[in-house]
Formats: C-alpha cells, sequence, structure tokens
C-alpha cells in the first residue's frame, strides 16, 4: 500500500500530526490535527492524492510511478508545507530516516512529552535493526524482513497483553552482521519478559543464538 508508511504504521505520524498542529503558523492559519494528514482534503497534494508519486501507465510494460512535480514528492499541499517544526515542514519530516527523526526530535530542547513518546518509538525502531527506513516510505517498498521487523517494533511498543507467540521468517534478511547482533538482542529480551519466539533462519549467528534449534531438510 503505497499510502502506508513506517510512521503511519507504528502510530508515529499522529504524534507528527500533533506536534505540526501545536505551531504558531498551524494555530494562525487555523490548522488542525487532521489537517496534516496526506489523505486528508485540507492536507493532501491533489495533483497525486497524497501518494508523492503519479502513476504513469507504459505500453506493454508494466506502470511506473514518477515523483509529483507539484508536492516534490512529499505529499502535502503547499499550505501545510508552509508549516514548520523548528525549521522543518512535515514533509521534510517524513523524508528523514528513523534515525535522523530520533536526532531531530532530541535536538529540541522545549520537547514535551508528545515528542519524548515519539523518541522513545523511534528508539524501539532502531533496536529492532529499521534504522535506515523513512518515515514517510511506502509500504510496498520494504522487503519482507524490514516488515516483520516494523511489525514486532509496532508490538513492542503496545501495552503488554500476556504471552505471546512471535513467529519469523527469515529475520536476517539484508541485515549487517551488526544488526543481527542488536536483532539478537531484542529476542533475548522478549523471551526474558516470558514470551516465545520462533524463527525459520540459514544465518548461522542467528541459530547459534537460539534456545532450541529444529533442523529440517538434508
Amino acid at each position: 500500500n503505497r499510502l502506508s508508511t513506517p510512521a503511519s504504521y507504528t502510530g508515529i505520524l499522529e504524534k507528527i500530526k500533533a506536534i505540526f498542529s501545536k505551531t504558531e503558523f498551524a494555530k494562525n492559519a487555523g490548522l488542525k490535527k487532521a489537517d496534516f494528514s496526506y489523505q486528508s482534503k485540507n492536507g493532501k497534494c491533489t495533483t497525486c492524492a497524497g501518494h508523492g508519486k503519479l502513476k504513469t501507465s507504459m505500453d506493454f510494460m508494466s506502470d511506473i510511478w514518477l515523483t509529483c512535480d507539484v508536492c516534490k514528492g512529499m505529499r502535502y499541499n503547499a499550505t501545510i508545507l508552509k508549516c514548520t517544526y523548528t525549521g522543518r515542514s512535515i514533509g521534510e519530516v517524513l523524508r528523514m530516516t528513523v534515525q535522523e527523526a530520533m536526532e531531530f526530535m532530541r535536538a529540541d530542547s522545549n520537547s514535551g512529552k508528545v515528542v519524548e513518546s515519539m523518541v522513545e518509538q523511534l528508539e524501539i525502531l532502531k533496536r529492532v535493526g529499521v534504522g535506515h527506513l523513512l518515515l514517510g516510505q511506502s509500504g510496498n517498498t520494504l522487503s519482507g524482513g524490514e516488515a516483520q521487523r516494523l511489525k514486532l517494533a509496532t508490538s513492542l511498543m503496545g501495552k503488554r497483553k500476556g504471552a505471546t507467540l512471535y513467529l519469523f521468517d527469515e529475520p536476517s534478511t539484508g541485515l549487517h552482521y551488526f544488526d543481527i547482533l542488536q536483532l539478537i538482542e531484542v529476542f533475548e529480551s522478549i523471551v526474558e519478559q516470558g514470551d516465545s519466539l520462533l524463527f525459520i533462519e540459514h544465518n548461522t549467528t542467528l541459530i547459534d543464538s537460539a534456545d532450541r534449534v529444529i533442523t529440517l531438510g538434508p
């Protein structure tokens, strides 16, 4: 889904919208929190309908998506993009990686509880190995491993509802060795709190960290 992003999936986008709606510009312009959604009538770029890209049909080939010339891929209309928080528009914030957004939000010396809560969520995303993802990256561009770790992070952000069984298929896909070590730490913390974790994997580093190993095939 092109309209689904790491920020919207995890709920971080709701906090970003709240932060921008409380700026002086937003108050003077009469902008509400809902207006800072790239799917809202008052927020989205009307040319690309909030996608940030326009679909171009190609004869005898798959359709291609090109960056919208009006919003420059930022999804929002000109009014919304004029509103800034510490010098950045919401479109620019969604173009930040998880790591960049975390540093950006931490730089605000007057940050309130909403920003602090958002930073905590961003830290969880970094811990599970998706600190490189753009907050506004289209969901259909994520790899299977990235999507799995995004789901894991979202689960860790929520309130604990009793023992949980986590299932993963090749969670190490696309990860650097040191990212795998970081993921193992997250897995161990999940087990320590009483949950169970089952993964299908070929990476020996991750396999060696398991309490039990079931070998299938020759």
